[in-house]
């Protein structure tokens, strides 16, 4: 202090005004120690001050220094100084008038680290907390309490947490923790080679190197390697609880250090007390602040040093100290590993080598008497003895009065300590004030005080360093003692008769520490010292002090001395106040308590209840904060309050409710903690813990009374205020944060706040634009009733209307059931409820059409009404509204289909509506742009988000199938979630082919099963009665009902059926599902146009008006008989019947919906070009007789009908199977067309002609063809009638042939049935005799139906019973013309030429039609062919293709577009289906056969394809391998960004002119992948604005500020980026000045731009950094 004083005086007396006031600084480790002697020098500069003042001015001094006299405090001095305003927060603001100063090293190390970190540069603070607010609820500041800012891992830290861990993990302890914990600080950590590592600690090859004799007392090298693994657990579980240690601490100021030098101006005079506390690496921190080597002090003990973790000793402190210096005066840039920059260090010593430091030694006791010194001196030597690298060799400690010697308590007896203190056998006595009882730890206390109780002040041997007491009871030290007995001899080598063992180092390490806490126990006695142990571990040092003469033992018959000395109230207070600022405060709350002092007695309980909760702090970091902790936490926090409520005086006040908030915060109370900080008037924290509990208004309040808030605490309040305010909707008080209504509107709708800025736009009277801010929200409700509020505006009402109906149309977006939604269960609160009571709203209010009937299609919908749903459709039809009409449609046959009850008039009208609701849906699954189309964006409800992506609306079923969906919101306000346009493309055509499929086959799965689908042909036969009764599965019309009416309407609904069946062709349904279904379907067509008796219709009857679908569904059935004939095969022999049927069936519809094709391509079908002779029976001879068939009906060679007469014969003489009713419509129409043919010859014409009007309409049709046919082999047309008609009469043949349908005619019951195909059989010949007139013919026919001999057991059908009881041919010839007769379907026509001279009598049953030319008949109404049948005479040059063509590639090829518009209107092309790996087409689709699967056996035969056909099939190809292509193309959403991006440059480089080639090469080149990643970047950013601001609306309010510095951060990025974009784009102008130094500029800003987004990334580097190196790689070298 002297020295100190005298630096201080000798510069003032100075007085040279430049030189700068020297710096003293003293350091010490205890927070009372450096007020003490703060205390003293103050004393003693003032009594300096007095040598030249006169009395008066001495008795002025004394009366200041009364009022100004200290005044003691009860607080936490370490604490205090924290919040002392007086003294700055940083060592770099530090001035001249604080010094001398009087610091703790743990307040220096907090200066140095504040200065730092505000020297933290802004790249470093951009990864630091940014604002106020959040720094004090995560504080790091200046301002800690207690709890925050003992960080610093403690020896029982250590023990608490860190050798529980090593134990729970079973590790090995080689040693005991304390010598552990020191070994880690002191030597792997704090020495000088871990100062110079650049991890802050050795490896383990380092540390097994280190020198024992320097460091450590270690020398077991095993053990040094099981303790260097503990280490190394030691530092990971110190990185999971996020803590350091003393030696963390110092390493990170030496890095500070190292790199940035020394903050502020350095420290003069350097004095550093307990300099044996401290590592070795903090001595160079504290060396480090005074460059000055004769200006630096070091006192301590080194006996002491029992503080774990410390390795302290005087010679290694001062060759370091000398290295240091020695460092200073190399230079900087010769220094491999400089400590710091010592620049500074040179300047001062003037390149005098620096003086060697020098060690006083101090040899006099100035506490304790002689007796008690010549005592600790022996454990000294003892020391130096054994391990003299553990302690500096000093000489002898001397007292400086002769006092009593220790007395040692070693029996049982005299050691009972309850025995030794009880007076009498009721009563304990107790010590006085100025008496201590040391034990060696915690537990032993405990233990002592439920034995004795309260006696007095009890104290461990580390709590009792620093203090002094006059008695000492020393209470077992070394029973509990972890040493053994074997290890405690080894001081007895000198004790006569002692056993001493051989010393060993390593095992004898840990007497050398038991030797210094001995030393400090035994030190703290002023006057006597009492040892009390009767273990026999306390032996040896008993003997060995006994033999030197230095203790009094006392004898089990010694009487027992009083120990126990009483004290008054006055000495009590005074040891109190003593321990409570020693910080022993559950003894200083007993001394308080024995001097009746009950406040401070409170305020000391409070301090033990704070530390108890500071030896859980660990627990608490890392366990969270359980409910223990915050239970204990308030009631420290409580405890205080209460102490600052009895307290009077207001400093106290304010430090008590200071440190009630801190504990508070820390029970996470944070509104009882801002209350507490404002009863404090700490404003600042009180208005940050209000903030921190989310009472904003509070916090506000705070600000605004207050200006001692600071600015930053003030602006961060008021901007998370403003924001809290708005998103609550508190517009009022959002409102008072503002200067203007106008600015809040900017402020929020600058974060997104719609709602709240909505509110605020309602109470301004701005009804419109509060509605579109709704929207933005998707509020649908509340925007309506804005609109409907805002009267004055004319668009508002429209507005309002379109807003129910997107509301409406969102609510019911595409499902699996669409008509089934959940109506009133929808989310926001019934939304969808109160958008349907809403449409009440606009039912008198003057509205557009289409969004009336949009309206009324929800509100049917909603009530389930169908009826109304049903009528509502034809509106939307004629309007157009095809997203309204599928919803029609969709919620009609969402209820499946009932078609049992319904009659075929009801089932037909069912099926147009269907067949409506099917096209509609493929119409929607075949769009080529579904994602621009209106109507699909209704359905589906999304929007277009930008050029490559779209936005799908909450609540579209479609968010389902996205994967890893990123919410976004576009620019309408539509929240969703982003998808690739293609993706959504997708995802749309699959939902609606899904749907198609299931919906077309449930149809068509009901229609297959249902019962009244065909008229029954046995009831229309057999007068009414039908043999099955009602277990016929056909329908039975009525007599009374029309019967052409019934025929139009059953093929109506078959025309209709394959209309809606062809609508699977936009689905993935499997080509042998879909070939199966079109030949069933085809089949039902063919017996529905021609049944198998003349009552139940023919082709004739159709009318247009009563089949409107005729025309349509032509096409389409054209299409079908193409794909049929293209895969008709003959198959094996037992199939035989199936092919040959379906074969003339085909052919036949071919002839009839599609003449025209059918007549240039029949010839070409695959069945026409077998590839071997399996099946023999379809050869005649070398004749293939499939041609035959062909040929005639194709009907264009002259041979045609020769080559029918041909195949029939072959197909009766080889009985070949077939479906009898199918051959009879064969013969039937060979039949006429030979009757007109032979008719036609030699220039005659059809006079006299008499056939049924079904076969002259079909005639008439043909004429043309007709004539010039050969009709040689007419005469061997009834060849094998009459085997033919046995066959079918009797039904017996062993060699069966005939089937009716699926029904084997030999079967019995098919008596009847055969009848009917007998009569059929029976009126063809007599037909075709009736017409010839030759009587041979008529003979022959008369005798093969004669032959027919009718069993007994068989009834004859009335319709065959006139032919087989005509007894003459004019019996056959009335049962021919009869044959019609009973039907307003059919008729027997006679034609008669005008010319011809009429007779006189009428044939019964036969209408004569008179004709004047062949061409007039076909423009009677009798024969006019049905419309949309009208047969297309073939150009002399046809033109096929591959829409009309039979032969072109079957329509199921997979076909993205249709090739041709025929195709198109048809709607025949295949839509591709999903394979497991996504889009593709059909695996293997139909193709038409190669040229080498068509060559049969006579390849020559095999047709050539014209250059038309083969242009058509080119075509074809071109389109598959363009669909192809896309389907393999799977592009993710970069890569499709990537092609637009390319695509679009490329355009514009087409239009440009470029005057520099090198301009074009960058543009086409580098260019399109920079805007590629700018464009990135700049999605990038703006989805996390979005996201940003949506979390802003919901997110706690604890991270409101961390969301405000992002949006600040995206912002900026934001508008660098856009520039960038926008210089850069397709049509930037720098492109037309091909201005390259410009463009090479752009591109490395925009690389450093999207280098610095991708860097703030959290995640992995961006997919579009690659594109921005290539960019950047090849523009930076032009």
């Amino acid at each position: 202090m002297f020295k100190m004083l005298g630096i201080e005086r000798s510069a003032e007396a100075q007085g040279v005004p430049d030189v700068a006031k020297p710096r003293q600084l003293f350091v010490t480790q205890s927070r009372v120690l450096a007020d003490k002697v703060a205390e003293y020098y103050e004393k003693l500069q003032q009594s300096f001050s007095t040598e030249n003042s006169t009395s008066a001015e001495l008795k002025e001094m004394a009366a200041k220094a009364t009022v100004h006299r200290r005044r003691q405090r009860l607080v936490d001095a370490d604490e205090e100084v924290y919040w002392d305003a007086d003294l700055p927060k940083r060592y770099g603001a530090l001035e001249d008038g604080h010094f001398p100063m009087f610091l703790t090293y743990e307040h220096l190390c907090r200066l140095l680290e504040s200065e730092f970190d505000a020297m933290l540069s802004e790249a470093d603070k951009q990864h630091e907390v940014k604002h106020t607010v959040r720094e004090a609820l995560h504080r790091r500041g200046d301002r800690k309490s207690q709890a925050q800012r003992d960080t610093v891992i403690t020896y029982n830290t250590f023990l608490d947490t860190y050798w529980t861990h090593f134990l729970r993990y079973k590790c090995a302890m080689p040693l005991n923790p304390d010598v552990i914990f020191s070994e880690f600080l002191g030597v792997i950590q704090g020495s000088e080679q871990a100062l110079n590592s650049d991890t802050g600690y050795l490896s383990k090859d380092e540390y097994l190197g280190v020198n024992h004799r320097s460091l450590g007392m270690i020398t077991d090298t095993s053990q040094r390697e099981a303790i260097y693994d503990l280490f190394l657990l030691y530092r990971t579980k110190k990185r999971q609880l996020l803590q350091r240690d003393a030696a963390d601490r110092a390493f990170n100021l030496v890095q500070s250090l190292r790199k940035r030098g020394l903050p502020g101006r350095p420290v003069d005079y350097l004095y550093v007390d307990e300099a044996q506390d401290n590592l070795l690496i903090d001595t160079f921190v504290l060396r480090a602040l005074c460059p000055n080597p004769r200006g630096i002090f070091w006192a301590g003990d080194t006996a002491q040093t029992i503080s774990a973790g410390s390795t302290f000793r005087f010679s290694e402190l001062k060759a370091f100290l000398y290295r240091f210096s020695q460092a200073s005066r190399i230079s900087v840039a010769v220094s491999s590993r400089p400590y710091i920059d010592f620049r500074w260090l040179q300047s001062l010593s003037n390149g005098l080598p620096p003086p060697k430091p020098q060690i006083f030694n101090l040899t006099t006791n100035y506490r304790s008497h002689a007796g008690i010194a010549n005592c600790a001196a022996t454990i000294v030597e003892l020391m130096t003895r054994f391990w003299p690298d553990s302690v500096d060799v000093l000489p002898r400690e001397e007292g400086m009065t002769v006092g009593p010697k220790p007395m040692f308590f070693y029996d049982e007896q005299s050691a009972d300590l309850v025995q030794f203190l009880s007076e009498d056998s009721e009563s304990t006595a107790e010590f006085g004030a100025r008496q201590c009882i040391l034990v060696r730890d915690e537990v032993t206390r405990e233990k002592l005080r439920r034995e004795v109780g309260q006696i007095g002040i009890i104290l461990t041997i580390n709590e009792s360093k620093g203090l002094e007491f006059d008695d000492i009871l020393l209470y077992q030290p070394f029973q509990d003692s972890p040493e053994e007995l074997r290890q405690w001899n080894l001081v007895s080598s000198d004790v006569p008769d002692g056993y001493a063992p051989v010393f060993n180092e390593a095992r004898h390490s840990g007497i050398c520490r038991e030797l210094k806490f001995l030393y400090v126990a035994v030190t703290r006695a002023r006057m006597n010292l009492w040892i009390m142990d009767c273990s026999g571990k306390g032996e040896p040092m008993r003997r060995f002090w006994t033999h030197a003469g230095l203790i009094d033992n006392h004898n089990p018959w010694d009487p027992m001395p009083r120990l126990a000395v009483s004290s008054g109230k006055d000495e009590w207070a005074e040891v109190a106040w003593s321990l409570f600022h020693k910080k022993q405060y559950s003894e200083a709350e007993l001394a308080f308590e024995r001097a009746g002092l009950r406040k401070e007695r409170q305020i000391a309980h409070a301090f033990v209840l704070r530390n108890s909760v500071l030896a859980s702090s660990v627990g608490l970091a890392e366990n969270g904060r359980s409910a223990s902790t915050v239970e204990r936490c308030t009631a420290v926090a409580q405890a205080f309050v209460q102490c600052a409520e009895e307290s009077e005086d207001a400093e106290d006040k304010c430090s008590y409710y200071r440190t009630a908030g801190q504990y508070y915060a820390l029970a996470g109370n944070n509104r009882a903690a801002a209350q507490a900080y404002y009863d404090a008037a700490l404003y600042d924290e009180a208005a940050q813990y209000y903030r921190a509990a989310g009472m904003f208004d509070d916090a506000v309040c705070v600000v605004q009374r207050h200006r001692e808030v600071s600015a930053p605490v003030a602006e961060s309040i008021i901007s998370v205020a403003k924001l809290q305010f708005s998103r609550e909707n508190e517009i009022e008080k959002a409102c008072t944060l503002f200067p203007s209504q106008d600015e809040a509107l900017d402020y929020m709708a600058s974060y997104g706040l719609e709602t709240p800025r909505a509110t605020l736009l309602e109470q301004l009277g701005r009804y419109s634009e509060a509605a579109e801010c709704q929207l933005a929200e998707g509020n649908v409700s509340e925007a309506t009733r804005l609109f409907l509020l805002d009267t004055h505006n004319p668009e508002a009402l429209s507005r309002a209307a379109r807003t129910v109906l997107d509301g409406l149309w969102s609510a019911l977006s595409f499902t699996g059931s669409l008509a089934q939604s959940p109506i009133g269960q929808a989310e926001d609160c019934g939304s969808l409820d109160h958008l349907l009571r809403l449409l009440k709203m606009f039912q008198d209010l003057p509205m557009d059409a289409d969004d009336r009937d949009e309206m009324a299609m929800f509100r049917a919908i909603s009530r389930r009404d169908l009826n109304a749903v049903r009528l509502l459709r034809h509106n939307f039809v004629r309007s157009n509204n095809e997203a309204a009409l599928f919803l029609c449609l969709d919620t009609v046959f969402s209820t499946p289909l009932e078609l049992g009850p319904m009659t075929p008039a009801g089932i037909a009208s069912c099926f147009r509506a269907f067949l409506v609701y099917a096209r509609t849906m493929q119409h929607l699954a075949c769009h080529p742009d579904p994602c621009n189309y209106p109507a699909m964006k209704k359905l589906f409800t999304f929007s277009t988000y930008d050029d490559d992506h779209c936005l799908l609306h909450q609540g579209s079923t479609l968010i389902s199938s996205v994967e890893s969906p990123r919410i976004e919101r576009d620019a309408n306000g539509w929240q969703g979630v982003v998808i690739l346009r293609r993706e959504l493309e997708r995802l749309i055509k699959d939902v609606l082919r899904t749907r198609l499929k299931e919906r077309v086959l449930d149809q068509n799965e009901k229609f297959h099963t249902m019962r009244s689908i065909r008229l029954c042909f046995l009831f229309a036969t057999s007068r009414g009665r039908c043999p099955r009764g009602d277990q016929c599965p056909n329908y039975h019309a009525p007599a009374e009902s029309n019967g052409a009416l019934n025929y139009n309407l059953f093929v109506r609904i078959y025309v209709t059926q394959v209309m809606i069946y062809h609508t699977l062709y936009a689905t993935d349904i499997p080509s042998h599902e879909l070939f199966k279904q079109q030949r069933a379907w085809l089949r039902r067509l063919y017996e529905a146009l021609f049944p198998p008796h003349y009552t139940l219709g023919a082709p004739h009857v159709i009318s247009a008006d009563a089949v409107p679908e005729i025309e349509q569904g032509r096409h389409i059935i054209a299409v079908w008989i193409g794909d049929l004939l293209n895969s008709i095969r003959p198959g094996a022999e037992e199939h035989l019947h199936v092919f040959l049927s379906n074969l003339i069936r085909v052919t036949r519809l071919a002839m009839l919906f599609d003449h025209g094709t059918a007549t240039r391509s029949l010839h070409r079908i695959p069945c026409m070009f077998p590839r071997r002779r399996s099946l023999q029976s379809l050869w005649r001879g070398g004749t293939y007789v499939v041609r035959d068939l062909v040929c005639a009906m194709q009907s264009t060679e002259w041979d045609a009908l020769d080559r029918g007469v041909l195949f029939l014969n072959h197909i009766l003489s080889q009985r070949l199977p077939i479906d009898l009713s199918v051959l009879c419509d064969f013969m039937d129409e060979l039949c006429g067309s030979l009757i007109a043919a032979k008719r036609l010859q030699y220039g005659r014409s059809l006079h006299d002609v008499t056939l049924p009007k079904s076969w002259i309409a079909r005639v008439v049709a043909a004429l043309s063809s007709l004539r010039g046919k050969s009709t040689r082999r007419a005469e061997e047309y009834t060849y094998y009638f009459k085997d033919l008609l046995q066959q079918v009469y009797l039904g017996h043949d062993s060699n069966w042939h005939l089937y009716f349908e699926t029904t084997d005619l030999s079967q019995r019951g098919a008596f009847r049935t055969r009848n009917v195909l007998v009569a059929r059989i029976c009126k063809n010949l007599c037909l075709w005799g009736y017409n010839n007139r030759f009587p041979n013919l008529r003979r022959e026919i008369m005798a093969s139906i004669s032959a027919l001999i009718a069993p007994g057991d068989l009834i004859l059908s009335p319709v065959v019973s006139p032919y087989l009881n005509a007894t003459s041919w004019s019996g056959l010839e009335r049962a021919a013309r009869a044959s019609t007769a009973g039907s307003d379907l059919d008729e027997m026509v006679q034609l008669w030429h005008t010319t011809q001279s009429a007779r006189v009598d009428n044939v019964q049953h036969v209408r004569r039609i008179p004709f004047g030319r062949h061409a007039d008949l076909a423009a009677l109404p009798e024969f006019k062919h049905p419309i949309g049948l009208e047969l297309k005479t073939p150009p002399s040059d046809p033109q096929p293709t591959a829409s009309t063509s039979i032969t072109a590639p079957s329509s199921t090829a997979p076909n993205a577009q249709a090739p041709t518009a025929a195709r198109e209107q048809s709607g025949a092309t295949r839509a591709p289906h999903n394979d497991a790996d996504g889009e593709s087409g059909r695996a293997t689709p139909a193709q038409p056969l190669e040229h080498e699967q068509t060559v049969a056996d006579e390849a020559e035969d095999a047709p050539s394809l014209s250059e038309h056909e083969l242009a058509a099939a080119t075509l074809i190809a071109d389109a598959f391998k363009q669909y192809w292509a896309r389907v393999q193309d799977r592009r993710d959403s970069l890569q499709e960004t990537r092609r637009r991006i390319y695509m679009q440059f490329r355009e514009q480089a087409r239009k440009k002119p470029w005057a520099r080639p090198l301009c074009r090469k960058l543009f086409l080149g580098p260019l399109p992948h920079a805007y590629f990643a700018l464009e990135c970047t700049k999605s990038h950013l703006s989805a996390a604005m979005a996201g940003t601001r949506e979390r802003l609306k919901s997110v706690d309010h604890r991270e409101l500020e961390v969301l405000l510095s992002a949006l600040d951060d995206l912002g900026r990025m934001q508008e660098g980026v856009s520039r960038l974009h926008q210089q850069l784009e397709p049509t930037a102008q720098i492109y037309d000045e091909c201005d390259v130094a410009t463009i090479r500029t752009c591109v490395l800003d925009a690389d450093e731009v999207v280098r610095a987004v991708s860097a703030d990334n959290q995640e992995d580097v961006f997919a579009w950094q690659e594109d921005m190196d290539l960019a950047r790689s090849v523009v930076a070298r032009v």
